[in-house]
């Protein structure tokens, strides 16, 4: 997985050094943003197949301020990486509950964290569908193959074991920096097939954040909430 996310991370102007822990059983590298790089966050990167509920409590509790501490003292990394950094954390799936995976997600301390699941076979499947093609074009490209159709089989829990759309899906969702571009007249029900989950008053409020504005941020959305929240 960490060959992967390393070809994600440099098709998007991120340089990828090697970083050494202490960590048994852990790979990690660390992906700093290029000069010209408008997303100036930087991303650690760890791999840990053998990662289970205690593994990550030690990560949470014992290692992550270590290990930012290591970091800032890295050539390659400046006075903002410890306010603009993300912890990716890839392990395989069916070791870990979901509530560890969620409270180390959303635990606030040393790094922002997300973390990317797989089984082997998904993972071996995705190496072999995105081959050396790493750019955002060629994501996408695998997204909306063959016509939405295993988009469709994907959102009915239809695929076969191991397939690698639902780890592009997830990687896609975790990773801040790989974006799906929406294309006219592929996978057009995307936006249905939300919209179908929402009541009136979510559709009414995601039609309002998604107001087009040079500048939105949360004190606009807050005064568009505001000033029509008598209609809602």
């Amino acid at each position: 997985m960490l060959s992967i996310l390393q070809g994600l991370c440099e098709a998007n102007n991120l340089f990828v050094h090697e970083f050494e822990n202490s960590l048994e059983g852990v790979n990690s590298k660390i992906a700093v943003p290029s000069d010209g790089n408008t997303n100036q966050e930087y991303y650690f990167i760890l791999e840990c197949d053998s990662a289970d509920d205690a593994f990550i409590e030690r990560l949470a509790n014992e290692h992550t301020e270590k290990l930012m501490d290591d970091l800032e003292e890295l050539e390659c990394t400046d006075e903002s990486f410890r306010k603009n950094s993300t912890l990716i954390l890839c392990c395989e799936a069916g070791h870990i509950a979901d509530q560890t995976l969620l409270k180390f997600e959303e635990d606030p301390y040393y790094f922002k964290k997300n973390v990317i699941t797989y089984s082997k076979g998904e993972l071996e499947a995705l190496k072999g569908e995105i081959g050396s093609e790493f750019s955002n074009d060629h994501l996408n490209m695998m997204l909306m193959s063959n016509g939405g159709e295993i988009f469709e089989s994907f959102k009915t829990l239809s695929l076969e074991a191991d397939h690698y759309y639902p780890l592009l899906v997830r990687v896609m969702t975790k990773l801040p920096f790989v974006h799906y571009l929406p294309q006219p007249n592929q996978l057009n029900d995307l936006d249905v097939f939300v919209r179908n989950e929402l009541d009136k008053t979510d559709l009414k409020l995601l039609d309002l954040i998604c107001v087009d504005s040079e500048e939105l941020n949360s004190k606009v959305i807050d005064a568009i909430i505001s000033s029509t929240w008598g209609e809602l």
